[in-house]
């Protein structure tokens, strides 16, 4: 069967895009947003809060548009509550933290959030990551036990990959709102063949002003930890929401810091992700022309075709063909970067004989 031409990846190049869809480009691009997990922010892009279209969906009728704004505003009523949800419970973890004596950073969606950032802007996210130094995990467990947080049940394996292999603790969820906290001491496995210059980065975080103790990844190093994120891992369903957040972070920096991108690669090469930011660089060229220069784009390569055919839509009518190898090679991968020969054996083995008999899933 032939592909269809994906409207949500025009609309990315393109916003205008959008005025020449009819009823059933408009259905498509509202599912393929849905799959991808940026509905909501597609809906702030196109919307106002009151319900006027941005960009007018000129080539339907008015039934058909009324039901598009519909769409729209549930989106976007689903972001406006996870924004209040988010800084709620930012309040309560900075109430439970508040006696650590040591910063803790927010990662990802949460920094996006508590710095209002743009790509903070319609973002969807499951869980708050946050991160302190190694030597206060216990001591941050521990708080946050009393603060209501637990993990849940885990064999003895599952506990020695988190606890000695891993780059944070297993999942902690709150056990009367069902939020979930995963607390890291790395912003990458220490066991992975990719070395990254973890320590150096938390190092140089900043504070976040006004927000109780919670501290961020300085401008270069959120892009490099969005890239690092995206690229060494191998699950894409929220690929492109990722990439997203990339190209966002880039132009909200670079508007005000004409040097940016060049700090940004000087400084992926001072941490280890040289190759891997011009990677996520490629990619987000490639997928909203972000403003970017040659130097910061990496050449053709198997890698990079492969996150190419990943990190984008994952709608099944729109999707490349190529997607589902893709898929598979990368978590290959993954598990190789993430693990050296000896502990991928045993890790492999375990998931064989015990995690599959059990149909549970085994973090990777």
């Amino acid at each position: 069967m032939k592909k269809s031409p994906s409207p949500l990846l025009a609309f990315l190049l393109n916003p205008a895009n959008v005025e020449d869809l009819d009823e059933e480009g408009w259905s498509l691009l509202l599912a393929e947003a849905r799959v991808c997990g940026v509905m909501s922010r597609l809906a702030s892009l196109l919307m106002t809060s009151d319900a006027k279209f941005l960009v007018s969906p000129r080539k339907v009728s008015p039934l058909v548009a009324i039901q598009i704004a519909r769409h729209m505003q549930v989106a976007l009523m689903q972001a406006d509550s996870l924004t209040h949800a988010v800084q709620q419970e930012l309040t309560f973890l900075d109430g439970a933290l508040a006696d650590l004596g040591t910063p803790v950073l927010l990662l990802k969606g949460a920094a996006y959030a508590a710095a209002g950032l743009p790509a903070a802007r319609g973002r969807i996210f499951s869980d708050i990551d946050l991160l302190v130094m190694r030597s206060f995990i216990p001591h941050a467990e521990a708080a946050l036990m009393l603060g209501g947080w637990a993990v849940a049940k885990q064999d003895a394996y599952d506990q020695r990959y988190y606890r000695e292999w891993a780059h944070e603790i297993p999942p902690m969820t709150h056990l009367q709102r069902g939020t979930t906290v995963d607390l890291h001491h790395s912003l990458a496995m220490p066991t992975g063949r990719v070395h990254i210059a973890s320590d150096l980065m938390v190092a140089e975080a900043v504070a976040l002003p006004g927000s109780g103790h919670w501290y961020r990844l300085k401008d270069e190093d959120m892009v490099l930890h969005a890239a690092s994120h995206l690229l060494l891992n191998s699950e894409f369903d929220r690929g492109l929401r990722d990439l997203w957040d990339i190209d966002l972070l880039v132009r909200h920096f670079a508007a005000s810091e004409p040097d940016f991108v060049h700090r940004v690669l000087v400084r992926a090469e001072q941490v280890g992700l040289g190759q891997i930011v011009r990677n996520a660089f490629s990619l987000c060229h490639a997928a909203f022309c972000t403003p970017l220069p040659p130097e910061a784009l990496a050449g053709k390569g198997l890698v990079l075709c492969l996150l190419k055919s990943a990190a984008t839509t994952r709608h099944p009518e729109t999707r490349p063909r190529t997607q589902g190898v893709a898929d598979q090679i990368l978590f290959l991968r993954e598990m190789a970067l993430r693990l050296p020969m000896h502990l991928l054996v045993q890790h492999l083995w375990h998931k064989t004989t015990v995690g599959l008999s059990r149909k549970k899933e085994v973090p990777v």
